[in-house]
This record gives structure tokens, C-alpha cells and sequence, in this order.
């Protein structure tokens, strides 16, 4: 779950290495460690009413994951994949001991069976995955949740967000915990950075409301938009897709 930040998808939706790139490397998104610890706190706060009890969770594009042993407490099973090798290094030496998580490389993700994860986290995901991938993402992610299961997409960007918007919530959020001279300084080192000219290069995607509902749809799925936004963003959007026919249809297969 990145702010700003995400993974790629299986095979049929990968992000753009740009982005992969993007995320291997040391970055400046998030402006010290107490943003990157308010944000997680956020995050786990909003999500836990959609959490399944006992259940299996996939955390797709998981970045740094500082909820996931929260989640774990609740849920079975806790599934962690990022696109980027060096954030999963990162997870498995701070996770490799505990019972109820499990970092997934590219490989372990693609051999996972039909239905065998309850709800799928896609937090800040779709603006890095290439909008001629997502039809192969959502049907990947269709056939992940079989029958029963859910897909909570969060953080979806609508067309001609101004950047702006996005400053003004972190900066919101820094005022709120403690960080706002780190946050000025962050946003001073991203301008430096390369971040604008990846986003320019590589894409960003951005939906309307009614535009993510009509894929979502396409590829088997009835998306409900929830009243707030997952995260500490609340001009985005977000929503929970349940699938609309029964595992083993047509639908499912892997685009």
C-alpha cells in the first residue's frame, strides 16, 4: 500500500519499469519516517472494517506495508507482493519470522490458485498500471477472489487532478502529525528529483467514477464506491468490487 506509489500487476498488467525503477531505488515520498508511519496508521485505521475475519488478504502493490502485521492479527493469511526487488528484500528481513505473512515474488503470484483469497488491497495501485493493462489486472485479480471474495481498490485519481490537491493533503496531514517542516523540505526534494519526468514518461492513469465502474464490470466485477477515500487523500476514490458470476464462468480467465 504506497502513497503515491505501487507495483506492478501479474502477467497481462505490468506497471511501466519506469515506476519499478521508481520504486527500487531510494526516493523522497514520503518526507521521514513519522510520515511514513502516520500514513500506515491511517491506512490501518480505514481498512479494518474491510478486512475478513480469518480470512486471506493479497496486498497488491504493498509497498513498505507497516500495517501488515496489524492485519495479520486479524486475518489467516496476509499476502504481500511489490513489482520493486528491493522493497520485497526489505519485507522479507522484517517479516521472514512471522506465521501469518508471506512475501510473494512475480513467480508465487502468478501459481496462486482460483478463490484463494478473500479480498484483495490495491491501495494507490491503478495510477501506475498502464491503462491497456488493467482489463488483465482486474481479470487476474477476478480470478484471485473465485466466487466469495472482494477487491478494494483505493486512491483512484480522477482526470485533470491538479497536483496541487495532492500537496495540499500532505501537507494537511503533516500539520496534523508533527512533520510539516519535513513534508516542506520533501516536497523541495521531490521537485529535484525525477519523479515528474517518470509520470510524464511512464504514465499516470486516471478514471472517473463511472469509468472504473464500467471496467470493473467488463471484467466480471459490480464496483461500489465507498462515502471516503481509503488513506489520508480524500479528493480520490475509492471502491469495493464484488464479483458478478460465479467462479469457473468465462469471465474469470486470465486475460
Amino acid at each position: 500500500m504506497h502513497d503515491n506509489g505501487t507495483s506492478s500487476g501479474p502477467p497481462g498488467g505490468r506497471t511501466s519499469s519506469g515506476w519499478v525503477d521508481f520504486w527500487n531505488r531510494p526516493n523522497a515520498i514520503y518526507a521521514n519516517q513519522r510520515n511514513l508511519e502516520a500514513h500506515f496508521a491511517c491506512l490501518q485505521n480505514d481498512l479494518d472494517a474491510h478486512l475478513p475475519e480469518g480470512g486471506t488478504v493479497l496486498d497488491f502493490g504493498c509497498g513498505d506495508a507497516l500495517a501488515a502485521e496489524a492485519m495479520a492479527k486479524r486475518c489467516r493469511n496476509v499476502w504481500l507482493y511489490d513489482a520493486a526487488p528491493a522493497v520485497r528484500q526489505r519485507l522479507r528481513e522484517r517479516l521472514s519470522g512471522h506465521p501469518g505473512i508471506r512475501v510473494l515474488d512475480d513467480d508465487d503470484l502468478t501459481t496462486l490458485p482460483v478463490g484463494s483469497v478473500d479480498l484483495v488491497l490495491a491501495v494507490s495501485v491503478l495510477q501506475y498500471i498502464p491503462r491497456e493493462e488493467l482489463e488483465g489486472v482486474l481479470h487476474r485479480w477476478r480470478h484471485l477472489i473465485g466466487a466469495r471474495g472482494r477487491i478494494l481498490i483505493a486512491d483512484v485519481v480522477e482526470p485533470d487532478t491538479p497536483m496541487l490537491r495532492d500537496i495540499a493533503s500532505q501537507l494537511s496531514m503533516a500539520r496534523r502529525h508533527g512533520f510539516l517542516m519535513a513534508a516542506l523540505m520533501g516536497l523541495g526534494r521531490m521537485a529535484l528529483s525525477d519523479y515528474r519526468r517518470i509520470r510524464r514518461e511512464a504514465g499516470f492513469s486516471t478514471y472517473t467514477p463511472a469509468e472504473l465502474q464500467t471496467r470493473l464490470s467488463a471484467a466480471g466485477l459490480r464496483g461500489d464506491r465507498l462515502a471516503k477515500n481509503i488513506g489520508p487523500t480524500p479528493h480520490r476514490h475509492s471502491f469495493v468490487a464484488h464479483p458478478l458470476q460465479a467462479a469457473g464462468d468465462p469471465a474469470l480467465k486470465v486475460q
